[in-house]
């Protein structure tokens, strides 16, 4: 019977070397796993299965997974402005100017408060360094596209990325050392990344 996308990340996710928060991409752990934008649901339910095959005790790793966009959803609800939610300061805006409400979004996806909000996740998560927690799985980019893009978050919550691996679950290709969102739209400055395809 043939290997699943699941049953390779999981045999490389579980091996004791990979596991090791201390080999491979120490200055940059980020590792990214490219697929066709098609498969976008079925990535999400083997996401959540890749996450309780780890759970077992065979492994008794504990994973943060991140859909990006629904924390960015979050953040929008409990950020407030004049006692107003962003979230529906933004519904307020669109109803008076769409271009300006979009321009919005734009701009709150990439402000530092959102990338801190979404680093000190990070960083309470894997703050005691326990054994159990070596992964952070991140999606959800093509959801909060064009609003918000790997390459800028990966750059900016840089500093809150240590002894751990990011795995980006990432809708997309890696051609010329290029990752393309949906293979139309190029990701800036994520060379550093390791593409995660090529090992398994």
């Amino acid at each position: 019977m043939p290997q699943t996308t699941i049953d390779k990340i999981f045999q490389l996710l579980s091996s004791e070397d990979f596991k090791d928060p201390d080999t491979g991409l120490l200055f940059f752990p980020v590792y990214i796993y490219t697929y066709p934008a098609e498969k976008e649901f079925q990535i999400r339910e083997q996401i959540d299965l890749l996450n309780e095959k780890l759970k077992r005790p065979s492994n008794n790793l504990n994973c943060l997974v991140i859909n990006i966009y629904k924390e960015f959803i979050i953040y929008l609800k409990e950020s407030t402005f004049a006692g107003t939610s962003l979230f529906d300061s933004i519904l307020d805006l669109e109803q008076d100017n769409y271009e300006d409400s979009l321009e919005f979004i734009q701009e709150k996806a990439n402000d530092d408060q959102f990338m801190n909000f979404i680093g000190q996740k990070f960083e309470a998560y894997f703050k005691e360094q326990q054994t159990d927690r070596v992964y952070l799985f991140l999606h959800g980019f093509g959801s909060v596209f064009p609003y918000l893009r790997l390459s800028t978050l990966l750059k900016n919550t840089e500093k809150y990325t240590k002894n751990f691996k990011l795995i980006a679950f990432y809708p997309g290709d890696f051609k010329n050392a290029n990752y393309s969102l949906f293979s139309l739209f190029n990701d800036d400055n994520v060379y550093r990344a390791n593409h995660l395809n090529k090992f398994i």
